[in-house]
């Protein structure tokens, strides 16, 4: 723990926070199981409920640093009042979800609640400082229809003093219902003063009046959420002000609109195994020819993720499966001393790096993992009570807990189950109550939300990386793992320390309900990534098609990029919401290996360079298209040097057996395996530079240009075309200074060699990239070109062949 360091919280009460919107027959709970259940020996199946993780829990306003349990009788929920047709009967506590039935602390701090007729719930919560209530309003039980969206906005007119709300509701694009259905619920927050019946609705039944005598002296909030008559959108936020004052909480900070985000896997960094401290991360090696902050300067990097640098089992572990990934934390208020220069300490190195990053005018994201830890954090290792065979979870002779110390401060810290573990042979491995973990892992056990004093701990830990580190962003692992009501509460905390603070979800499949005060930016894994890898497959020039069974979508065009993140409005995310635009990560296989290696024989030898060159052609044209579609444009470290071909991977040799089946086959879904580039050591020496020269004058072109930021509009435009190119129109908003041109028409070119485009009227020829040129109005088109447009486009673009 910090020396000297207090966890501090905005909060003043233990009122359980916001209203809340739900359906008739979706229930507020905390399944069990995340992403996998081991059920060896049980003879069940268990279905898992994935992303749907929440509670109705107390806020803490007081953070400890070590939290003590609370009594038993500290948090008392009840119903004060339902709605006609209900029978009262909403609330539970840690419900069984699984045939595989969950541990009960016993505790019942955090509620679950599912309603049983649609209206308003009035609910109670009885804690030391009082009782507080909770407006809960349940729509009708919904359809299997994509969601309408709501965005909250406001002014205050000085002559009536009174603010009008528009709540700006839009059906979903693919939707059947009509714009006559649409009606917006508008709720007060139960904390503040202004009464629910001082928000008059209009006659439209989308808008809401607020008079300014309603709100008394404070900030009064407003919540909101559109039906359409078949789903309820995500909610919305707004805050009144008395000096007429309208703010939105609920939006990104503005800095992220034309942000490009730049992902580490730090360990890899300096190019050698064991080699990269956080001083090469900042100056540099010369014995490596690494780089640091200045190289993510000269490529035009807003903001650098790095995967987690704290204490962590992989970290300390040779030939981790993973590699030393650190998503298995073994101290949430340090940093790995293998990070540290020789006789510095880790945490003040980490420190530096900060520091020289915002010197450089570069944001840093921290890697929070809050959904489970590392089997050896001492909170998890506190609570076993006696236990056999070698410290180590793998070999021969793996640990087995033979009894559980149940009266053990942070024993309920953690999520369990009431059975024990067994292994293949019947052999026991843990008794009851056996922990769960991610994916079911035992070497990662996961977090227990409904126990009120673990959410008080990661709240702290959220305090100290925000406030005292100074970190400017969080990306959260798994965090459809997690409740959330506390990535609320977090979100409360990070922005109280910094109102530009920034919050990034790994949610898979992206989920707009993460949109709902709570994440900035989102994943979209099974969206854009997911579409890039197809269309790359689909074109590489690798002799035979990959057979890892990865297929996800088919065999996409370039015009499926576009729909991809058109279909994020049409799952219902908010138009505020942001999108990583990015198309690997450490997780999933680079790009460019995709387009030339197959991963179940992966001989990399075997590749010619003009394969090569196929192959990085189509990974300019991805990355263009993560830069010219809305979004946040994203690069993993490597991708830009092409370390696909130029770098060498995690895998040890025949001696290292990560990543190979029992089978002597290739594993293609490990991170580290034969032939494997995830996480590969960046390539200093060798590299593609005229291949890096097209991602720092495309990201520097994307600085300039309002019409390509994250907040400019998205249209569609035909294409007359058998060939393999994409056209669409980006929209800067008018109403304030707009750098370039307001509109620009987009071209993206997959084909293998550039491509003859005659451009209809309305668009100017010259492209303000600088890449494409002609004659009139036809251009020769490379890979990706950017039109201003000097009027309405009349007509498509064609494409008349391509230029060998």
């Amino acid at each position: 723990m910090p020396d000297g360091f207090t966890p501090r919280t905005p909060v003043s009460s233990h009122h359980p926070g916001p209203p809340r919107f739900v359906h008739v027959g979706e229930p507020i709970r905390d399944p069990i199981f995340v992403l996998a259940a081991d059920t060896t020996g049980l003879g069940v199946e268990v279905e898992i409920e994935h992303g749907g993780r929440d509670g109705l829990a107390p806020r803490l306003p007081d953070l400890r640093l070590d939290p003590e349990p609370y009594g038993a009788d500290a948090f008392e929920w009840s119903v004060v009042s339902a709605p006609p047709g209900s029978d009262g009967d909403v609330l539970s506590f840690a419900t069984p979800t699984t045939p595989i039935p969950r541990y009960d602390t016993g505790m019942d701090h955090v509620a679950e609640f599912e309603a049983d007729a649609p209206g308003r719930y009035l609910l109670g919560l009885d804690a030391p400082d009082g009782t507080h209530e909770l407006t809960v309003h349940a729509f009708p039980e919904p359809d299997d229809t994509p969601r309408p969206r709501l965005e909250l906005d406001a002014e205050f007119d000085p002559v009536t003093e009174r603010f009008r709300i528009e709540s700006n509701a839009a059906l979903a694009p693919s939707g059947e219902a009509r714009c006559g259905d649409l009606r917006v619920e508008f709720l007060a927050d139960d904390r503040d003063p202004l009464p629910g019946d001082g928000i008059e609705i209009g006659d439209d039944g989308l808008s809401a009046t607020v008079p300014l005598d309603a709100l008394g002296e404070d900030v009064c909030r407003v919540h909101a959420a559109a039906y359409d008559g078949r789903r309820a959108s995500v909610g919305d936020s707004i805050e009144l002000r008395p000096d007429g004052d309208v703010t939105l909480p609920n939006r990104p900070p503005g800095w992220l609109d034309d942000a490009v985000l730049y992902q580490i896997f730090p360990r890899s960094w300096a190019g050698e195994r064991g080699a990269t401290t956080f001083e090469t991360l900042i100056d540099g090696d010369p014995e490596t020819g690494a780089r640091g902050v200045d190289y993510l300067a000269d490529l035009g990097v807003d903001v650098v993720w790095l995967t987690p640098v704290v204490p962590a089992a992989s970290a300390e572990t040779e030939r981790a499966g993973g590699g030393p990934h650190g998503y298995d934390t073994l101290d949430y208020f340090d940093v790995a001393p293998d990070l540290a220069p020789d006789g510095m300490d880790p945490l003040d190195a980490y420190v530096e790096f900060v520091d020289a990053c915002h010197e450089q005018g570069i944001r840093v994201c921290f890697d929070l993992v809050a959904s489970h830890a590392g089997f050896r954090i001492d909170e998890f290792t506190g609570t076993i009570g006696e236990s056999a065979g070698s410290e180590s979870l793998g070999g021969e002779d793996p640990l087995r807990v033979l009894r559980w110390d149940e009266g053990a401060r942070t024993f309920d810290w953690w999520d369990r189950a009431a059975v024990r573990r067994y292994a293949p042979d019947g052999t026991v491995l843990e008794e009851a109550p056996r922990p769960t973990g991610f994916a079911d892992l035992r070497s990662m056990p996961n977090w227990n939300y409904e126990h009120v004093a673990a959410r008080e701990f990661m709240l702290g830990v959220a305090d100290f990386w925000s406030r005292v580190v100074g970190v400017d962003g969080f990306r959260c692992d798994v965090a459809f793992g997690v409740q959330h009501s506390v990535w609320r509460e977090v979100r409360e905390v990070v922005r109280a320390n910094d109102a530009e603070f920034f919050t990034l979800d790994e949610t898979i499949p992206n989920d707009p309900a993460f949109s709902e005060n709570q994440f900035d930016v989102h994943f979209d894994t099974t969206g854009l990534t997911y579409t890039a890898q197809d269309l790359v497959r689909r074109l590489s020039p690798r002799r035979e098609p990959a057979t890892s069974g990865t297929d996800r979508r088919g065999e996409p065009d370039p015009s499926a990029l576009v729909e991809a993140v058109l279909d994020r409005r049409d799952r219902g995310h908010p138009d505020h919401a942001l999108f990583l635009n990015s198309v690997e990560n450490h997780d999933e296989h680079r790009l460019l290996s995709l387009a030339a290696v197959d991963p179940l024989d992966p001989d990399h030898d075997d590749v010619t360079d003009e394969e090569w060159d196929r192959a990085a052609r189509l990974q300019r044209a991805c990355f263009a298209a993560c830069v010219t579609l809305p979004g946040i444009p994203t690069v993993y470290y490597g991708a830009e040097r092409a370390i696909s071909r130029y770098g060498t991977g995690r895998w040890a040799g025949e001696e290292d057996g990560r990543g190979v089946t029992s089978g002597g086959n290739v594993d293609p879904d490990a991170d580290v395996r034969p032939g494997g580039r995830q996480r590969a050591f960046m390539n200093w020496e060798r590299y593609d530079a005229a291949h890096l020269a097209f991602y720092r004058r495309l990201i520097d072109r994307y600085h300039d240009l309002d019409a390509l930021h994250a907040d400019a509009a998205l249209r569609t435009l035909p294409v007359e075309s058998d060939h393999e190119v994409a056209f669409f129109v980006r929209e800067a908003s008018a109403s304030t200074g707009v750098s370039g041109p307001e509109a620009v028409l987009v071209a993206l070119n997959f084909e293998a060699d550039p491509v003859s485009v005659d451009l209809p009227p309305g668009v100017e020829s010259s492209d303000l990239l600088g890449r494409s040129g002609g004659e009139g109005a036809t251009v020769t088109l490379d890979t990706v070109g950017v039109f201003a447009l000097d009027g309405p486009i009349d007509g498509t673009p064609i494409v008349e062949r391509t230029v060998e």
